[in-house]
């Protein structure tokens, strides 16, 4: 059965709720045992303070010693988790990077390398997002990685055991077992459970140090004679010597929490990656050449916090982060392939295909939305055909931070000779004479392209694009805005290429951990979802019945009783708009909304490849990413 992408993401944000519980849970005996402490030292010293005749019993109750240790742990421990996700808020290069992975560059790539970056580009155009950065971690096992909040940040890292010892087809399912969990919403769990887990480890490093200064105070003090104050020394001894204590029970708690969310999520995943390659031998074999591969791991400390993230548990814990590896192999053989084909494997999945057409088949694009963040083995097969239709000279071109931007400028340009000559005097001012001839040779070469063709081109050129600095980036970014807008106006390929542009590389220059707020639902963002809805409709036709037969449609799907807003109120720079405001609706909410726009699309019974083509930016716009739609 195909895995649900809509979902497994608001299953993801629940999940974190259960993370709360638990993390609330270790908070609680952290606090109870301070305060136990606290309450016999403090009736300790009220003892030694009475009479050597008089009796005086203990008192266990002091709100103002609940209240201080309570303010004491939650500071602690929930600062030392809020810094550490803070630190981890620039994305998943951070975790590769201090794990010493290298960022792979198709230039300078192995032959080995080279296999493992088409085999990530193959499963991003697949699945309709932007390629991520792949790092190789220098490492002789056989394990991998996914980091990042979302598919905007994230990354992609791949140990040399894993390029060295292991095929393309066992790449490609360990690939598809990464990807799942960009799909599945585990990658921003499993960033807060390192900050859960972090936030738990401080209280113990706070009692180390204490008890180190304490002993290295005391015996100063012995070196020195001086005999005052040795009662507040051993307290405080005492006291850091019990925050270590509870800092092993954080740790417990810790890897308790580590290992329970994330047995469960590897199962998905494995069964995702079967589903997306229709090969459980893939994946298999590669799990049994983990088995077999008698290597050690030489990474650093730090993997054990990252354990949870692995392929495979990379690094030995009390608890295993990982279901062991001959369950895993004997559940990826007891699947049924055959359950999990997608209906447009008949079709997309031929292997080739002799051109384009001027319209798309719109059961292919509702096949896209129920195969979101859930490529099956047709759209892999059809997005390797789709890679190779393209001349292998602008591929290569997407693989350089220069070379990258130049061919995003040469897909703006105008077809009519003359406009194109004053775009091109619009970007003089960042370009040198030998990149303005570079742009026009790249424009004879993609101007050839279909648009279903020229837009995986933006996915492929936005790892390159991202190594530019911020001023570049800034720079860029306006010479592509001019261009849009030279002509002055902007049809959907523009405003598609800009929306790519600015969501997955706006969000990686101005890196921010997002809080979401509870989920909205389609009826309290009802006047959004009918502009977006209106918008696709004058998009569609010319005609104003057929437009307002269209949006009752749509409107059907959304259940609501919105009147059409006007054509002057449904324009591309208001989309953006009514889009941003759409951005905290449940993931269900957001499959209702493409498929009310589907169903305005549909119609009249017929899909152009531009209602495609703002249908796929709709989509990524509310982080639901759709595979290609072939026409």
């Amino acid at each position: 059965m195909a895995m649900n992408f809509y979902e497994h993401q608001d299953k993801a944000r629940r999940k974190t709720g259960r993370l709360v519980i638990y993390f609330s849970i270790a908070i609680l005996l952290i606090v109870a045992g301070l305060y136990a402490t606290g309450m016999i030292l403090l009736n300790g010293f009220a003892s030694s303070e009475a009479d050597a005749g008089s009796t005086q019993s203990m008192n266990w109750w002091n709100y103002k010693v609940l209240l201080g240790v309570l303010g004491f742990t939650i500071l602690v421990v929930g600062g030392g988790c809020l810094v550490r996700i803070g630190q981890l808020s620039s994305g998943g290069s951070v975790v590769a990077e201090s794990l010493g992975g290298t960022l792979l560059d198709h230039a300078a790539a192995t032959p080995g390398q080279r296999r493992l970056l088409n085999v990530v580009e193959e499963m991003a155009i697949a699945s309709g997002v932007p390629v991520p950065p792949v790092y190789l971690i220098d490492d002789e096992t056989i394990n991998a990685f996914a980091a990042g909040y979302k598919s905007t940040d994230a990354v992609i890292g791949v140990t040399r055991g894993s390029v060295e010892h292991l095929s393309r087809d066992e790449l490609q399912g360990v690939i598809a077992h990464e990807y799942s969990h960009i799909f599945n919403g585990d990658m921003r769990l499993n960033i807060r459970l390192i900050g859960v887990i972090y936030g738990l480890l401080v209280m113990g490093m706070i009692g180390w140090q204490l008890v180190r200064f304490m002993a290295h105070s005391g015996s100063t003090r012995r070196s020195s004679n001086k005999k005052d104050g040795g009662g507040a020394l051993i307290a405080i001894m005492i006291i850091g010597l019990v925050l270590a204590a509870l800092g092993f029970i954080g740790t417990f708690f810790g890897r308790l929490i580590q290992a329970s969310v994330s047995r469960q999520r590897e199962f998905l995943a494995d069964s995702s990656a079967v589903q997306y390659t229709r090969n459980p031998e893939g994946i298999g074999s590669a799990l049994r050449a983990i088995a077999g591969l008698d290597a050690s791991t030489a990474m650093p400390a730090q993997a054990t916090e990252y354990n949870h993230m692995f392929f495979s548990q990379a690094m030995k814990s009390v608890f295993a982060t990982h279901p062991p590896l001959a369950v895993r192999i004997s559940r990826i053989e007891q699947v049924d392939v055959d359950s999990i084909v997608t209906g447009v494997e008949s079709e997309a999945g031929q292997g080739s295909f002799a051109g384009f057409s001027n319209h798309v088949s719109t059961a292919h694009l509702a096949d896209a939305v129920e195969a979101a963040g859930s490529p099956g083995a047709a759209e892999v097969a059809s997005a390797g055909v789709l890679l190779d239709s393209i001349p292998a000279d602008i591929i290569e071109a997407t693989h350089d931070t220069w070379s990258a931007r130049l061919v995003v400028l040469a897909l703006l340009l105008h077809p009519d000779t003359g406009e194109r000559k004053r775009q091109m005097t619009l970007i003089e001012a960042i370009l040198d004479e030998g990149h303005l001839d570079a742009v026009g040779v790249f424009h004879g070469m993609v101007v050839e392209l279909h648009p279903v063709q020229q837009l995986p081109l933006i996915d492929l050129c936005i790892p390159s694009l991202a190594r530019m600095s911020r001023e570049q980036y800034d720079t860029y970014m306006k010479a592509v805005v001019q261009l849009i807008r030279s002509d002055g106006q902007v049809n959907l390929f523009e405003w598609t290429v800009h929306e790519v542009l600015e969501k997955h590389l706006g969000e990686r220059f101005d890196p921010e951990v997002t809080h979401r707020s509870r989920p909205r639902t389609l009826k309290s963002r009802m006047e959004s979802a009918a502009m977006v809805l209106a918008t696709v409709c004058f998009t569609g036709s010319e005609d104003v019945g057929q437009r307002l037969e269209a949006y009752e449609a749509g409107m059907n799907v959304l259940g609501g009783s919105h009147s059409m807003p006007g054509e002057s109120e449904c324009t591309l720079r208001s989309l953006r708009q009514r889009l941003e405001k759409l951005q905290d609706l449940g993931f269900k909410d957001r499959k209702i909304l493409l498929q009310a726009c589907l169903a305005s699309i549909d119609h009249d019974g017929k899909t152009t490849v531009e209602e495609s083509l703002l249908f796929r930016g709709i989509a990524d716009s509310l982080d639901c990413p759709m595979p290609p739609v072939l026409s």
